[in-house]
């Protein structure tokens, strides 16, 4: 038996009808052992095309709007297969996908593959993966690079919810995405808690995804990822070392409140309101060895991502020296 029939992917929608049927027949086409789609109360007609071409996928109507992390993890409990597969449904994928996919993780222990994703046409790279910064920011890995770069194997410091792959006893043992999450940052998070529990994250180039993906951070993704970013950072770390790491903290909090700002009232609005929710949610600190956790993440922030002007850059190549310099002093 193949790899792919030990397989159940897993796809959360809401409101993508015009991407179901490509999804859905390139993902079929793996041959999966089951095909999960959860819907999460759409109204675009997506469902009704589900139930009418594809008979054979399993349909979960959630009653309510889960969000993505509690979508796939309600579908995760559903799921038969020895293996999970966490697919968006903007995407549609290649026809080894899945097996290429799955193969690092026939062998080895306490790992999670994340694939190439490369834009919906093709011509470029969405993400190889995602850069985990160990402020608490997250980017996307080889953005707008030729589909050609990031050819080798390489364990990263993030996944991409986009797609990743793990042994469903593994998603269950680290207690799936955290759905005080509803969207932006559950992978950030997962990726965090995957390192923290042992897990490695592995990029495999030679599967591959196109994603419809444009890099936007709108004033609303603004709450979303700076709530889910002090979220992470007082699940994961104590006092000692946020103390450790004030420098390179006040630097990401000039980068976003900067950004904030250059968003206009509702930038700094919806910054506000991020950084409120993010400091006062309730959380359970997670037990680690702090600094191996550190140590898995990165030190070094994209300088060309969300950067307009050359002072942009210049801000940035002076934030990475001093994340530089404090990552030394954390780690030593």
């Amino acid at each position: 038996m193949s790899l792919s029939n030990k397989a159940s992917v897993i796809i959360v929608t809401y409101n993508h009808r015009k991407y179901m049927r490509d999804c859905l027949n390139s993902v079929l086409a793996n041959n999966p052992l089951e095909v999960i789609v959860v819907d999460n109360g759409s109204t675009d007609g997506t469902v009704e095309l589900i139930e009418r071409e594809f008979p054979q996928v399993k349909l979960i109507k959630s009653p309510k709007n889960l969000g993505y992390g509690g979508g796939n993890n309600l579908g995760v409990m559903y799921a038969k297969g020895e293996y999970v597969v966490i697919l968006n449904p903007d995407t549609r994928v290649e026809k080894n996908w899945l097996e290429e996919l799955l193969k690092p993780l026939e062998n080895e222990e306490k790992l999670i593959t994340t694939p190439k994703i490369l834009t919906y046409d093709g011509l470029k790279i969405n993400t190889c993966g995602n850069i985990e910064h160990f402020t608490g920011l997250t980017f996307t890995r080889g953005l707008n690079e030729t589909p050609e770069k990031f050819s080798k194997f390489e364990y990263l410091s993030g996944l991409s919810g986009a797609c990743f792959a793990m042994k469903r006893e593994d998603y269950l043992k680290l207690g799936g995405f955290d759905e005080r999450f509803f969207s932006y940052m559950e992978d950030a998070e997962f990726s965090w808690r995957a390192h923290a529990k042992g897990f490695k994250i592995l990029y495999v180039p030679n599967s591959v995804v196109y994603h419809d993906y444009i890099l936007k951070v709108p004033s609303e993704k603004i709450y979303h990822l700076e709530k889910g970013r002090y979220i992470i950072l007082r699940k994961y770390l104590t006092w000692k070392e946020l103390l450790i790491m004030l420098p390179s903290l006040l630097m990401t909090e000039v980068l976003t409140w900067g950004y904030s700002i250059l968003n206009g009232v509702r930038g700094v609005k919806f910054k506000i309101k991020g950084l409120k929710e993010g400091i006062t949610t309730k959380i359970e600190k997670v037990a680690c060895d702090r600094k191996k956790l550190l140590k898995s993440l990165d030190w070094k922030i994209p300088e060309d991502q969300l950067t307009y002007t050359p002072s942009d850059k210049i801000i940035k190549k002076i934030a990475n020296f001093v994340y530089w310099i404090n990552y030394r002093v954390i780690l030593r």
